[in-house]
């Protein structure tokens, strides 16, 4: 359904200078499926995803490569008004920060019917209705009637969490984008409400990117795992596998930053440094500042993004292990 092939994003800065956000990244998302993506703060997951919805604005791009193919539309040739069509109809896109994305004049139903009147203007009242009410009952909305004339200041933080999240979900689209849609709620509603989306999408033939610091949520809601670091794809695979078994030192240091059970008697480690700025990134691999196996060529060159089996790929001159688990 999705396909990103070599990929790449200069951003300009505010102060006029050059930034290489998004670096050669190459992923695949089948229908039917997950890929969640993580990374710390910074490393480039939502400016992808937002490329991915044509949703980065156009003055602030310097210059961008590779492509990104949304079951045959070519993302970064489409005109605007091929991008709307596109938007909120085949491709839903769940924003990190509801209360910005939200119109603070609009109550939560009008919210949520325009998108079906902006895409299906000769839709019945009744048939708008239904749908909304259908995605608010997805979103994990109780008895979502007494909330339909509620402006957003009105709602409590997981509540527009999950209005955004029927905002996606109403035209039911191909594809969902998931930017940390969760970060308000609760952690059991998190698995009940993504478990419950993630059964929809797989019984629809759906696809949904989950971008997520949450890396035990991203492993209950995913199939496949990308890792985003200093705007470069480190490894990606199977969900399961990786996590389990990380073979690319980043990984390994964010699963062992990981808060854990008392019983298990294991700290979290903190990972030292801090991910480099755009326009500063090693001049080998963005991680070698930071990481303890680097040797004197992985300061020198950039590792190229090698097999370590059919589905399972890094960028690492010393994985940890070679793919085995």
């Amino acid at each position: 359904m999705l396909r990103i092939d070599n990929f790449s994003l200069q951003l300009k800065g505010s102060d006029g200078r050059i930034l290489p956000v998004i670096e050669q990244v190459s992923l695949c998302v089948a229908k039917g499926s997950c890929l969640g993506i993580a990374g710390e703060s910074g490393s480039g997951k939502s400016v992808l995803a937002m490329s991915i919805a044509g949703l980065l604005p156009t003055g602030s791009v310097h210059a961008r490569s590779g492509v990104i193919d949304f079951d045959g539309c070519q993302i970064l040739s489409a005109s605007e008004a091929e991008l709307r069509q596109l938007r909120g109809r085949k491709v839903g896109f769940i924003f990190q920060e509801p209360m910005t994305a939200m119109n603070p004049l609009m109550t939560l139903y009008d919210q949520i019917v325009e998108t079906v009147y902006a895409h299906f203007p000769a839709t019945s009242r009744a048939d708008a209705d239904a749908r909304v009410m259908l995605a608010l009952d997805r979103a994990g909305f109780n008895e979502p009637q007494k909330f339909l004339h509620s402006y957003p200041h009105q709602l409590s933080g997981g509540m527009r969490q999950r209005a955004m999240i029927a905002m996606a979900l109403v035209l039911e689209p191909e594809l969902i984008i998931a930017d940390e849609p969760t970060t308000a709620i609760d952690a059991a509603l998190q698995v009940q409400l993504l478990s419950g989306l993630r059964r929809q999408i797989e019984k629809d033939g759906r696809s949904m990117i989950f971008i997520s610091h949450d890396l035990g949520v991203i492993r209950a809601v995913s199939d496949q795992l990308a890792v985003l670091y200093a705007g470069c794809l480190v490894e990606s695979g199977d969900a399961v596998n990786i996590l389990e078994s990380p073979a690319h030192p980043y990984t390994a240091d964010l699963v062992s930053a990981l808060p854990r059970l008392v019983k298990e008697r294991k700290l979290p480690v903190s990972i030292a440094g801090v991910l480099p700025a755009p326009d500063k990134k090693p001049a080998g691999c963005v991680y070698s500042d930071r990481c303890h196996h680097a040797q004197d060529i992985c300061r020198e060159k950039r590792p190229p993004l090698q097999n370590l089996s059919a589905s399972w790929q890094i960028s690492c001159f010393y994985p940890l292990h070679k793919g085995q688990v």
